[in-house]
């Protein structure tokens, strides 16, 4: 279905312009995303879409693939995208989706006796959250965990950073961490910590074993004790001493998950918990 859209005042409409605030997200389960390119990954992933919003010149291309999904395509002047934008001013958007926020239980992303799970615990970033939404999907994590007092992973600039991961990421939030990952050991999972006063590099520790949670902390202040007590171990990376004493959480998060990788295609499988991660080595 394809519909010229006249003014602010039409349901769907309304219903996008929602999703402009945090509490019409969290109300409807919904989130928006924006430009073509996103939009067009949006058609083509398993996420669920509500509506597309596109300019008279971008709709052509996306009436096919939206005919397919059988999704509505709404025909909006550039001022009306700019409203749904958000940012007060005109852009260059030129077309926008209406998600279905891809939020699951934490079993869900330790189903597999395979898993390797990114967790952030208080990002308070949002372009941090998109990040490591987005590197999180590159190395092939099962999902993102992440702290409900972390900045929210479906705010413009979080969906913007992850450069359409958010599309195909399963998220879990979860208010209590430190208790989720005590209940994710005691299944099976072995639950590894990033911290900076750490005694054991990352190079020394074993990170092949699965299921494996990797969990990186605040900008400022890193993981709290009450997450450090309920991780198998802790693990640093190693810094160039008298120089830099740490580094941008995604950036940490990317070196760590792609050790875990490296370890797991050089050691083979094991079976069983890993001894070698006990709480306090």
């Amino acid at each position: 279905m394809n519909e010229t859209l006249s003014g602010i005042k039409h349901p769907a409409f309304r219903d996008a312009l929602a999703l402009t605030r945090a509490g019409g997200r969290a109300a409807t389960g919904r989130y928006l995303v924006e430009d073509a390119d996103l939009v067009r990954q949006a058609l083509s992933s398993p996420a669920v879409l509500h509506a597309v919003f596109a300019t008279p010149e971008e709709s052509p291309t996306l009436a096919a693939p939206c005919r397919e999904r059988g999704t509505p395509l709404y025909i909006a002047s550039a001022g009306l995208l700019t409203k749904l934008v958000g940012t007060g001013y005109e852009t260059a958007v030129t077309a926008i989706a209406v998600v279905s926020q891809n939020l699951v239980p934490v079993e869900t992303l330790l189903r597999s006796s395979e898993a390797l799970i990114l967790c952030g615990e208080r990002i308070q970033d949002p372009r941090n959250v998109g990040v490591l939404i987005r590197t999180a999907e590159a190395v092939g994590c099962d999902g993102l965990l992440l702290s409900a007092d972390s900045s929210e992973p479906f705010s413009r600039q979080a969906v913007r950073s992850t450069t359409g991961s958010i599309l195909r990421l399963p998220i879990a939030l979860v208010e209590n961490l430190p208790e989720t990952l005590r209940a994710a050991r005691t299944a099976g999972a072995t639950v590894v910590a990033s911290s900076g006063q750490a005694e054991r590099d990352v190079f020394s520790a074993d990170l092949a074993v699965r299921p494996l949670i990797l969990v990186v902390g605040n900008e400022q202040g890193g993981i709290t004790d009450a997450l450090l007590a309920a991780a198998d171990v802790t693990v640093r990376l190693p810094m160039k001493p008298n120089g830099a004493d740490s580094l941008n959480v995604t950036v940490a998060a990317g070196v760590l998950l792609y050790e875990t990788i490296r370890q797991k295609l050089s050691v083979p499988p094991k079976t069983g918990r890993n001894p070698g991660l006990s709480a306090g080595t």
